[in-house]
């Protein structure tokens, strides 16, 4: 009876893979194929799908940061978005982790195997996500025959987002096609949000900056331009350059940590822990679970309780039934689905400030969780640290060389730097909902995030071009 390692290899081979390239391609073909990839994945957000009602005022709404986070257009054939990618591989990496499933992914032959794995259950969150998403009413009532179409479209083109991502990742383009559609998904929004040349109803263009202008040019007040709600104002354009700047500077510090070589103790060296210990993780684990709750209350209240009669059902979420029939917009009215939405800006927290500040409450204390929690299964403890500094051949000066003494030591680090980075990534996250940030205060934090690591890529590229021998000695082929 084969393995279940052999068992994900063999099932893996049925399904379509990216090659590796022959040999390897040159920065400005890796340019190439990335921009390729980029501009498919725009053309597919900005194609509705065939026979869903009222497509074009679904792609307009965005009632979830996770629209952001998982790169998502409803209504085109990026309605699941990378949601299938982020969450096999998140769950992967959890079971993983957590020793549930043993894999060593410092060898070659678990990685492919993890891999393997990820693609696989992509298919299947794939084929769930847009069962529910077709068959649940969420994109409109439809005929039998049009929801088979609808679900055939959503599982073709998501499976083709998986295969780009793949594409890139293998050497054909630049860094990870996750990283990509969410960095290009926050940006075309800020663009749009600064250069929309749409007049709106107030008589001023939808891009801030044009609106200036032409305040500017007509002689037109620009108090209306202060706050629009929903629409690009000067109060978001403010808070959107404040935010990146104070990201930037968060990005670039560190706790430093003296070490040195244990043989030889004249060689002293730091390890350098990032302020943003976790990263964006904890922020993406809190808007996961809210987007889940969002649209598990949606399909039970669309589905049993469309007229909120129901007190139980009620305490999961309540949806105004008249947005719902005129526009197919979900707008939670109460029960959790409710606290677990933002209210997107200035107004919205004026109108109601118990659920702002309730929202925020669990945003931030869900981040402090998470980051707890991934800490500790994603590779980032002090215990795992200190062994990967005992193996290197370090040691922290004054201090015995054991794994356990080296722990403690980064313990009193890591620990802090993990409560302060948890809590200010949730203040950030709330921060750009509250102030109507242009492309939300996760997508920002997303974008500068993923910039930066391109930045890294790029550098390392072109000292390995120019220097082969030290692409060898990064162990690049």
């Amino acid at each position: 009876m084969p393995s279940a390692k052999e068992l994900v290899k063999e099932i893996g081979r049925y399904f379509p893979e990216v090659a590796k390239p022959v040999r390897k391609l040159s920065l400005g073909e890796r340019f190439l194929w990335t921009g390729l990839v980029l501009v498919i994945y725009v053309l597919m957000s900005h194609t509705f799908l065939y026979g869903v009602p009222q497509a074009a005022k679904l792609s307009q709404q965005n009632p979830i940061i996770l629209n952001i986070i998982f790169a998502q257009r409803m209504g085109t054939l990026t309605t699941l978005g990378i949601g299938p990618i982020v969450t096999s591989g998140l769950i992967l990496q959890l079971l993983v982790g957590a020793q549930i499933i043993k894999l060593d992914l410092s060898k070659s032959e678990d990685r492919a195997v993890f891999t393997a794995a990820s693609k696989i259950f992509a298919v299947v969150v794939t084929v769930f996500e847009a069962a529910v998403f077709t068959f649940s009413g969420m994109l409109g009532h439809m005929d039998f025959n049009t929801q088979i179409l609808v679900f055939l479209q959503l599982v073709a083109a998501t499976t083709l987002i998986v295969l780009m991502d793949e594409l890139v990742q293998k050497g054909w383009g630049l860094g990870s096609g996750v990283s990509l559609f969410i960095a290009v998904g926050v940006a075309e929004t800020i663009i749009v949000s600064l250069f929309s040349p749409i007049i709106l109803p107030d008589g001023y263009y939808q891009g801030i900056i044009l609106a200036l202008i032409q305040a500017g040019i007509s002689g037109k007040p620009i108090t209306p331009l202060l706050a629009r709600g929903q629409f690009p104002d000067i109060l978001g354009l403010a808070s959107t350059f404040l935010l990146l700047f104070l990201i930037i500077y968060l990005e670039a510090i560190r706790v430093e940590v003296p070490i040195q070589y244990a043989r030889y103790s004249g060689f002293a060296a730091k390890y350098p822990i990032k302020f943003l210990y976790v990263s964006n993780i904890p922020v993406i684990f809190a808007s996961t679970v809210f987007t889940n709750i969002y649209y598990l209350s949606s399909i039970v209240w669309s589905r049993f309780n469309m007229d909120n009669s129901n007190p139980f059902l009620n305490i999961i979420g309540m949806f105004n039934s008249t947005h719902y029939i005129q526009d197919r917009m979900l707008t939670p009215i109460g029960g959790l689905a409710y606290y677990v939405t933002s209210p997107y800006n200035i107004y919205g927290v004026m109108h109601d400030p118990v659920k702002s500040t309730v929202y925020a409450l669990i945003m931030i204390g869900f981040c402090l969780l998470f980051a707890k929690f991934w800490v500790d299964i994603g590779g980032l403890s002090p215990e795992q640290v200190a062994d990967q500094l005992v193996k290197a051949g370090m040691q922290v000066p004054g201090f015995r060389r054991a794994p356990s003494t080296i722990a403690k030591i980064i313990e009193r680090y890591i620990s802090t730097v993990t409560v302060l980075g948890a809590l200010v990534v949730g203040a950030v996250a709330v921060f750009g909902d509250f102030f109507n940030v242009f492309g939300g205060g996760i997508g920002i934090l997303l974008m500068t995030g993923i910039l930066y690591q391109y930045y890294q890529i790029l550098v390392r590229e072109r000292l390995t071009e120019m220097y082969p021998a030290l692409g060898r000695l990064l162990g690049e082929e």
